[in-house]
C-alpha cells in the first residue's frame, strides 16, 4: 500500500479550491502539462474539461501523479487510493471528468511514485479526457446525475460500493476497490 509520506508535500495548484466555479479556476490556472492537454474552462459548476493537445495510443501513459497531495479531507476534487487514503491531484488532471465509457484510467494501485493517468483507448488530439469515477471511488462525498451520454451509463454516480458486481466488472478498476467490493459481496448473505 502508498503512504502519505511519498507523496509531494506542498503544491502550488489551486484548482480544487476553486469548488467547481470557472472564473475562479480560470483566474489562477497556470497549466502542469502544457504541451499534452489544457483545461477548457465552461460556464456553470463543474462543467469545466480537459482536452487533449496531441493523440495518445492506447496503453500509454498520459501522465504521472507527481503532483499528488495527501488529503485529510475527501471532497469532490479528491482522488481515493486505499481503503482509507485519498489525495489531491494537484494538476490539471483534476479536470478529468467522469464518464460511464472513458477514455482514460486513473492507476492507483502501486506505489504512489507511479501513480498515473493511462488511455483505455486511443484518445486523438482535441478529445475530451474522461475517467470512470468508481474505479477510485468507494462511497463518494457528492454523489450526481450521471449525464455522460453513453450507452451504458448508469445515471446515478455515488461510487463502486453501489454498483452491482457484474456491472463493475465491466470496468478498470483499482486494486483497492476490487478488494473492498469483495468484501461487500461476503458481507451480504
Amino acid at each position: 500500500m502508498s503512504t502519505p509520506a511519498t507523496l509531494s508535500s506542498s503544491s502550488s495548484y489551486t484548482g480544487h479550491l476553486t469548488n467547481g466555479d470557472p472564473r475562479l479556476a480560470k483566474a489562477s490556472y497556470k497549466p502542469t502539462h502544457p504541451g499534452s492537454f489544457e483545461v477548457t474552462f465552461r460556464e456553470g459548476e463543474y462543467n469545466s474539461c480537459l482536452v487533449a493537445l496531441k493523440s495518445f495510443p492506447k496503453g500509454s501513459v498520459i501522465a504521472m501523479m507527481s503532483h499528488a497531495t495527501p488529503s485529510k479531507t475527501i471532497r469532490y476534487s479528491t482522488v481515493q487510493v486505499s481503503e482509507t487514503e485519498h489525495i489531491e491531484l494537484n494538476s490539471d488532471l483534476l479536470y478529468c471528468n467522469h464518464s460511464c465509457s472513458p477514455s482514460v484510467h486513473f492507476n492507483v494501485s502501486g506505489p504512489a511514485n507511479t501513480w498515473r493517468a493511462e488511455a483505455l483507448r486511443d484518445i486523438h488530439e482535441g478529445d475530451v479526457l474522461e475517467f470512470f469515477y468508481p474505479s477510485t471511488e468507494w462511497d463518494m462525498s457528492q454523489p450526481f446525475a450521471c449525464s455522460c451520454g453513453a450507452k451504458n451509463c448508469l445515471s446515478s454516480i455515488s461510487g463502486a460500493k453501489h454498483i452491482p458486481s457484474d456491472v463493475l466488472a465491466s470496468y478498470v478498476v483499482n486494486d483497492h476497490i476490487k478488494r473492498l467490493k469483495a468484501e461487500q459481496g461476503q458481507a451480504q448473505p
